[in-house]
């Protein structure tokens, strides 16, 4: 049967072989992942093999018909990669690429993707021709680049911190284009008809003609003041744009990342913006307009008084600010992130939303109507003693809450984090909980009522001797246990870690472990 295959692969050559010839094709990434596993899927000749062993002779002929229409399939419809070598020489030697080039013409592809790092090459007699069959082409690094007029038929284009490239005039019917640190760029106006266009870190100043970009990310643009022309834009990313002060005219932007415009005073006119990053604009503090924002990021925003107008803000971060002390008008937020903001003391309004995260929030004592949050973080309340109310919230963190002693309402939370709360001892009741962390908890000595627990991390317990009611567990975490000595009943634990518990000598009965981590 081999030969048969050989036999056609040698009448009819295809591009896959053709380039295997060459040695052009690098191992896909998912190839990468997939290693080792099942093999059925897999085109290969040497995993074809392998499956034809398990076939008999009706089924053998209906597999191979199967792969060599797949087989056509690929070639027709897939993108074939060059590794970085042949990228480089499909680049600089016009007699390679004009072998490959002939290939793609016998056999119909979609594309041809080139991708490299390498910075000293140099690129010769390249026309728009030579690349008629190129999708994507991912230069970095490479200051040899000057000339990048035949790159203008391209569906992507990347060509990040290739310092001397100087005129992109010729790149303007590209999709996707990504010249981050190019900073001898500094004409664009001739790239307003790019739908996604990254000019990153570059000394780009007038963007005048950049009105029609679905996607522009111009963070770290120092020389740009005027974003009047921009008010179009679908996604647009001004992060570290210090020079701009008027924003007026972006109220239109579905999504708009302002983080770290210092000098930004006034975002009145943003509030039809779906979703807005404000984070560390110390000098906006009326944002009063901006209640019909979807998901609004003020993380830091130290000027802000009055939060009372985003009740009905879907997604609200207000992180690190410890200006803020009534959120009492936030409990209808979807999402609210308020960690950091030492001086908020009452969160009793606050039990309808769905995702609450409260974490290093000191002045925190009383948590008893948070129990219809759904996921809910509390780690590094130091002043949280109670949590008996908190027995219906999905997914609990209250990772280092040295104050918390009992946790025996909790049985019924699904995903519980409890690592570094060193005064809890009785976790008996915790058997019902599906993913359990009491990783670093010293006082815990019996974990016996645990067997039933899915994911359970025990680590860095060294109170913790005897394991041998675990053996129901799927995912068992002991690492750094070094009190533990015996693990002969853990044969059915399919994850296992046992690593750096220098006193477990003897493994032999853990052959059943499916991942034995050591």
């Amino acid at each position: 049967m081999k030969e048969n295959i050989n036999e056609e692969d040698r009448e009819n050559p295809s591009l896959l072989e053709m380039i295997k010839e060459e040695e052009l094709v690098e191992e896909t990434k998912e190839q990468k992942e997939n290693k080792g596993k099942s093999p059925v899927f897999s085109l290969n000749n040497e995993n074809l093999m392998e499956v034809l062993e398990y076939l008999n002779e009706t089924e053998t002929l209906k597999f191979l018909d199967l792969n060599r229409l797949l087989n056509k399939f690929k070639r027709v419809y897939c993108r074939y990669h060059l590794n970085e070598k042949f990228s480089v020489k499909f680049l600089s030697n016009k007699k390679f690429r004009k072998r490959v080039n002939s290939i793609f013409n016998k056999d119909s592809i979609m594309g041809l993707s080139l991708l490299t790092d390498e910075t000293n090459f140099s690129i010769k007699d390249l026309s728009i021709d030579d690349l008629k069959y190129c999708s994507i082409i991912d230069i970095n690094y490479c200051n040899n680049i000057t000339d990048v007029s035949a790159f203008g038929n391209l569906h992507t284009l990347k060509l990040t911190r290739c310092l001397n490239i100087t005129d992109v005039s010729s790149l303007g019917r590209i999709d996707i284009l990504d010249l981050e640190g190019c900073k001898k760029v500094t004409d664009v106006s001739a790239l307003g008809g790019v739908y996604d266009l990254k000019l990153f870190d570059t000394n780009v100043s007038d963007v005048s003609a950049l009105g029609g970009v679905h996607k522009l990310d111009l963070s770290y643009c120092h020389n740009i003041k005027d974003v009047s022309a921009l008010g179009n834009v679908h996604t647009l990313n001004l992060t570290g744009c210090e020079n701009i002060t008027d924003v007026s005219m972006l109220g239109g932007v579905h999504t708009l990342s302002l983080f770290f415009c210092p000098n930004i005073e006034d975002v009145s006119a943003l509030g039809s913006v779906n979703t807005l990053s404000l984070s560390c604009c110390k000098k906006i503090s009326d944002v009063s307009k901006l209640g019909g924002v979807y998901d609004l990021d003020i993380g830091e925003c130290n000027g802000i008084e009055d939060e009372s107008e985003f009740g009905s803000v879907d997604d609200l971060d207000i992180g690190g600010y410890n200006g803020i002390e009534d959120v009492s008008a936030l409990g209808n937020v979807h999402t609210l992130y308020l960690s950091g903001c030492e001086n908020i003391t009452d969160v009793s309004m606050l039990g309808g939303v769905h995702d609450l995260d409260l974490s290093r929030c000191d002045g925190i004592e009383d948590v008893s109507a948070l129990g219809g949050v759904h996921i809910l973080n509390l780690s590094n309340c130091d002043n949280i003693t109670d949590v008996s109310m908190l027995g219906g919230v999905h997914t609990l963190n209250l990772t280092g809450c040295e104050n918390i002693t009992d946790v025996s309402m909790l049985g019924g939370v699904h995903t519980l984090n409890l690592s570094g709360c060193n005064n809890i001892m009785d976790v008996s009741m915790l058997g019902g909980v599906h993913t359990l962390s009491i990783s670093d908890c010293d006082n815990i000595k019996d974990v016996s009522k645990l067997g039933g627990v899915h994911t359970l991390d025990i680590s860095f317990c060294d109170s913790i001797t005897d394991v041998s009611m675990l053996g129901g567990v799927y995912d068992l975490n002991l690492s750094e246990c070094d009190g533990i000595t015996d693990v002969s009943m853990l044969g059915g634990v399919h994850t296992l870690n046992i690593s750096d518990c220098d006193n477990i000598t003897d493994t032999s009965m853990l052959k059943g472990v499916y991942n034995l981590i050591i």
